[in-house]
């Protein structure tokens, strides 16, 4: 408990969430579903999209903690991963407008009269 304060009190850097990513053990993408009752309890499939396809894995009843903990690792891996791409977005843009110049404002001056005539729209 209490490295998991240091680290939700520690600044987030990109270097900092590359490091939490590579401390996630296991990945799966997918959800578990239910998918029968049987007299040990329930059997569970995993479904997935995978190469245009959806794809059902049977997973057995003891190992359906362990996939709920991978699923729960991908889960973490995708918000990490938004985070380090914000933060990187976010620097590059810093870093590309320091050269950048600004248009000069435009004052507030009245435009001048076209030379034709506007119609009134129809009523019809």
């Amino acid at each position: 408990m209490y490295i998991y304060s240091i680290l939700m009190n520690a600044p987030i850097t990109p270097q900092s969430l590359i490091e939490r990513i590579l401390q996630i053990p296991r990945m799966e993408h997918g959800s578990l579903c239910a998918i029968g009752k049987g007299p040990n309890g329930p059997h569970f499939n995993l479904n997935s999209w995978e190469n245009d396809k959806n794809c059902c894995r049977y997973v057995p009843q003891d190992k359906v903690p362990a996939v709920r903990q991978a699923i729960e690792g991908y889960h973490q891996y995708q918000q990490l991963t938004q985070q380090y791409a914000q933060q990187v977005i976010e620097k590059t843009r810093a870093e590309l407008a320091i050269g950048v110049k600004k248009k000069p404002r435009r004052r507030n001056k009245p435009r001048p009269k076209s030379p034709w005539p506007r119609k009134p729209k129809s009523s019809s």
